[in-house]
């Protein structure tokens, strides 16, 4: 489909009818003039839909270009002329104008039926990855209609200084339902493994999306009676895709074959937040709130949506290109826990355990989580566990019984107020107990946070990962990236599995259909996917002779 001729339209216009729940957006990102840069400035964009992210090459600069160049007052969103200046950048570094040009186009897999904005921020990546400004496109098109507008880039906060147009193009084409398994994608890199299987950097090869892919193995999940937790993984992240969650990583994909079963979640190209403090040590009580607030708004739609948790730790959390969280990994939540319900799975990462899922015999409620949001800011901010040990029995005892110890000036009153809190070892006088996240939200801590801002992504992060593309993996541990990716190559079925336990991942596939779906046709349901309980479902296949069976090393990471 061409593009049509430039239209000049204020931004934020033309809502018409929503898109189908099962279409592709298709993006491009063709240039911008009167850009405020360092005459050394890359300039290179991060173009975000939902949770979906591209990023361009550095664009190809020229000041002569008439086409692309602008040498006219330029009109703001208010309509008042604006002749560009030459301010000074933080770096020393001169500001002029440039007019990069990218021509680069990509395509989205547009999965909910729920409004998301494209959102374009260009960044300069000689100079710090400076932000250089952004805008966002709220418009929704109907079929057959075609987005070719400039839009005037504006600045996050006031004070920034930012300048110039960026050129953006879009349109919508429905899909087609199809079959979709592992041959739909190719694999690039190894970014993470575990016990039940591993997780890589893919490529869809019709539309070029890149994203992650976690493949587990049937019978290792079934050795280790992991069913319940891996089915209710995949409703998790159906019912958090479907629905408003902008710090929850977006599920696009789920699908099986005889031996292993898929999810294909957005590539995250800033890594965990694990990778970053490990480098960094600790991180500033500002930088900390950020990522916390981000983590108390994700906790709240779970929490809201009966879903406790269960395993917040930093390899858990991931980071966009721009700098916002992603909470990832929901292998041990667990649904349907309404208000004052309570489960018993002993489940977790023991640093970050409750000391009522050590002790408490008649079961622990979702306060749990916000325990360990309690363990989490601290080691942020202090650089260790407050409970750490060497032993485990010894760190179960100073979960259970030991006294935090906050070191001199890492954290302001407010923000130890806040640690204590959440580490109330009564989990019915903890914070959050009276009315969940709200009551974090109005903590002292927070006074300078604003929540609408923050929900819309509009508060600018603290810190921007560099990323060089959109295949970059610089930001993920060398020790699963820099591995061959020959182990999913070379996968083979072996002993198939008996029809009782195939029927366990019945209903596993999300969005279009997989290669399992044509048996489950003729086979009744042995039960319903949305009730499994999680130990009734582990002692029902206590007894299948699962065969010998390879287990995978190392932390599952996402």
């Amino acid at each position: 489909m061409n593009f049509g001729q430039i239209q000049e339209k204020t931004p934020h216009v033309g809502l018409e009818e929503s898109t189908s729940s099962k279409a592709k957006l298709v993006a491009k990102i063709v240039a911008a003039r009167n850009l405020q840069a360092a005459p050394n400035c890359r300039p290179y964009v991060v173009c975000t839909f939902g949770t979906s992210e591209f990023i361009t090459e550095t664009g190809d600069s020229d000041p002569n270009d008439v086409a692309m160049g602008n040498t006219t007052p330029m009109a703001s969103n208010a309509g008042v002329n604006i002749m560009p200046k030459k301010p000074i950048m933080a770096s020393g570094h001169t500001v002029g104008s440039i007019n990069p040009t990218w021509k680069e186009e990509t395509v989205f897999d547009v999965t909910a039926r729920d409004a998301s904005e494209l959102v374009i921020s260009v960044y300069d990546g000689a100079n710090n990855d400076a932000f250089l400004g952004h805008v966002r496109i709220s418009t929704i098109l109907g079929p057959g209609k075609v987005l070719d507008a400039w839009y005037p880039l504006e600045n996050r906060v006031e004070g920034e200084h930012v300048n110039g147009e960026v050129r953006v193009q879009a349109y919508y084409e429905d899909t087609v339902r199809t079959k979709m398994g592992p041959e739909d994608f190719e694999i690039l890199r190894l970014i993470g493994k575990g016990t039940f299987g591993q997780v890589y950097q893919v490529r869809k090869k019709d539309t070029r999306r890149i994203y992650a892919m976690k493949v587990l193995s049937k019978k290792v999940v079934v050795q280790k009676k992991e069913i319940a937790h891996t089915i209710g993984e995949r409703d998790i992240l159906v019912r958090t895709s479907t629905t408003q969650s902008p710090f929850i990583v977006g599920l696009k994909f789920s699908f099986q074959t005889e031996a292993d079963l898929y999810f294909v979640t957005d590539y995250m190209s800033g890594g965990e937040l694990f990778w970053h403090l490990q480098r960094e040590g600790r991180f500033s009580e500002q930088r900390a709130k950020f990522y916390i607030a981000e983590l108390v708004i994700a906790l709240e739609h779970l929490h809201d949506n009966n879903i406790v948790y269960r395993d917040l730790k930093p390899e858990n959390i991931l980071l966009d290109a721009n700098g916002h969280i992603a909470l990832c990994d929901f292998g041990l939540s667990k649904a349907n826990v309404t208000q004052g319900d309570t489960t018993s799975t002993f489940c977790g990462t023991t640093e970050y355990l409750a000391p009522e899922v050590l002790l408490d015999e008649s079961g622990y409620t979702k306060m749990v989580d916000f325990w360990s949001l309690g363990v989490l800011i601290f080691e942020m901010c202090c650089g260790w566990s407050p409970f750490h040990a060497d032993d485990t029995q010894q760190m179960y005892k100073n979960i259970a019984f030991g006294k935090v110890k906050f070191p001199k000036d890492a954290l302001s009153a407010e923000g130890r107020s806040f640690v204590k809190g959440l580490l109330n070892r009564n989990p019915e006088n903890r914070l959050g107990a009276q009315d969940d996240a709200r009551e974090l939200r109005r903590h002292p801590f927070f006074h300078d946070i604003d929540w609408d801002q923050l929900i819309q992504k509009k508060i600018p992060p603290p810190f921007k990962p560099h990323v060089a593309s959109e295949t970059d993996t610089s930001n993920f541990d060398p020790e699963f990236t820099e591995a061959s990716t020959s182990l999913f190559k070379s996968m083979k079925v072996g002993t198939p599995l008996s029809p009782r336990i195939q029927d366990n991942f019945v209903g596993f596939t999300f969005v279009g259909e997989s290669s399992m779906d044509e048996h489950f046709k003729h086979r009744p349901t042995s039960r319903p996917v949305e009730t499994v309980d999680e130990d009734m479902m582990e002692s029902d296949n206590e007894d299948e002779d699962m065969g010998d069976e390879e287990m995978f090393s190392g932390r599952f990471e996402m």
